[in-house]
């Protein structure tokens, strides 16, 4: 019976403390965006899976990113040239593609980037 309280115990510390853990480490960003369950199930795959830029909810015009450097780095992975950077937008270019990536803190630790795609772009 001691065991089985004890057991309780612990559980209920364990959830306690998770809780308060996953509060503090996404606290003012969880009733920000649209999707934030989707981007909080993104992060969670970035810090369990290694990874530094991860699609939210499969869009891959929308991206949960760790920073500027790590979403450029992927974007040139896929044949994109940066081109500029003004504030929180950045520019690439790939033939006669256009993207432009604008960028927003959703936590410390974490960017959200959504791509907006521009065709026929002039050759100079």
């Amino acid at each position: 019976m001691k065991t089985a309280v004890s057991l309780l115990i612990l559980l209920t510390s364990f959830c306690t403390v998770g809780g308060l853990a996953f509060f503090l480490y996404f606290g003012a960003a969880l009733s920000q965006e649209r999707d934030t369950s989707e981007i909080v199930r993104a992060a969670l795959q970035m810090e369990f899976g290694g990874k530094n830029v991860v699609l939210v909810n499969g869009n891959r015009d929308r991206l949960l990113v760790r920073s500027f450097a790590t979403l450029r780095t992927h974007l040139e992975q896929q044949d994109w040239t940066w081109e500029n950077q003004f504030g929180a937008a950045s520019f690439y270019r790939k033939d006669n593609q256009r993207i432009l990536a604008s960028c927003g803190m959703y936590s410390r630790r974490y960017m959200i980037c959504d791509l907006a795609r521009t065709n026929q772009v002039k050759k100079s």
